[in-house]
């Protein structure tokens, strides 16, 4: 049985639990099954393990849903880890420890500095040092998701318009600008990738067994690179597209191109960066005006 349906298959089995063994209502039920659904498609083909859920539970602050809804999808993962625990005997993750981010907490965000610093940790010398500097660039220069990333497809790439076709949420697909120094780490990543599994197939990036890369990869790469740059090893991919969405707005970009650029439904999600680059202007007003 493969990873996608061995948690499918627990979802179920936990959706009999509740109806027949805590005789919980069918719509709370499914109430909660819905919940661990999302889980699941946020998964992919990942196992459920601690770090995964903590990835979930820090990606969650970016999903347009209402706090109360962020509070359920919390309380229902939280019980039926524990289920796992306690009835299946077959998980063993630190409830303690998993905490839901307040959504009121301002984003991480790194200096143009630290984010060059990561891109440059790695030079195209083989395969995966190529590769690793290749996937910074794409998770800050383009401001996507670690979903989005890992389902890049060679066909995605339009190096003559420079410009990148990313699959978001709900299958929603938009087109996002490649600029110039991101182009020079494709071009140079391309050729050794295609040395690298002697194709042009797809997907763009892969493992080093020339597997589909997935999301706790991608976390594992941006922890290591931030170690290696002597940076916070709390940065994690998203930290890399709430900064690129902040250096635009300080750089005069507007905020309903910023939301075009993320992918975000409603602009009201895009707002919070509002609040960052207001930090910045008042530090930069303290700094420089003549009557601050």
């Amino acid at each position: 049985m493969d990873k996608k349906l061995k948690i499918n298959h627990l979802i179920e089995t936990y959706s009999e639990y509740l109806i027949f063994q805590k005789g919980l209502s069918p719509n709370t039920v499914d109430s909660y099954i819905s919940d661990l659904k999302k889980l699941s498609l946020y998964l992919q083909d990942s196992e459920i393990s601690q770090q995964s859920i903590e990835n979930y539970f820090l990606d969650i602050s970016d999903f347009n849903y209402s706090t109360s809804t962020k509070k359920r999808f919390y309380s229902s993962i939280k019980n039926f880890l524990k289920y796992l625990d306690e009835e299946e005997n077959i998980l063993q993750i630190k409830l303690s420890e998993l905490r839901l981010k307040s959504i009121r907490k301002l984003p991480e965000v790194l200096s143009v500095e630290d984010i060059e610093k990561m891109i440059n940790a790695y030079k195209h010398d083989d395969f995966l040092n190529s590769r690793n500097k290749t996937i910074i660039d794409v998770l800050y220069s383009t401001g996507c998701r670690v979903s989005e990333l890992c389902n890049i497809n060679l066909s995605d790439l339009d190096l003559v318009d420079n410009s990148l076709k990313l699959k978001g949420k709900g299958s929603k697909q938009r087109i996002v600008p490649i600029g110039s120094e991101l182009k020079v780490n494709l071009l140079k990543y391309l050729k050794i990738r295609e040395n690298f599994i002697n194709s042009k197939g797809e997907p763009l990036f892969l493992t080093k067994s020339r597997n589909n890369l997935d999301r706790t990869a991608v976390f594992r790469i941006i922890k290591s690179t931030a170690l290696k740059a002597s940076l916070d090893t709390n940065i994690h991919p998203h930290t890399l597209r709430h900064s690129a969405a902040t250096h635009m707005l300080e750089g005069g970009c507007d905020l309903r191109t910023v939301q075009e650029f993320l992918g975000h439904s409603s602009v009201s999600t895009t707002q919070i960066y509002t609040k960052v680059t207001k930090e910045f202007l008042e530090e930069a007003f303290l700094e420089s005006h003549p009557r601050s």
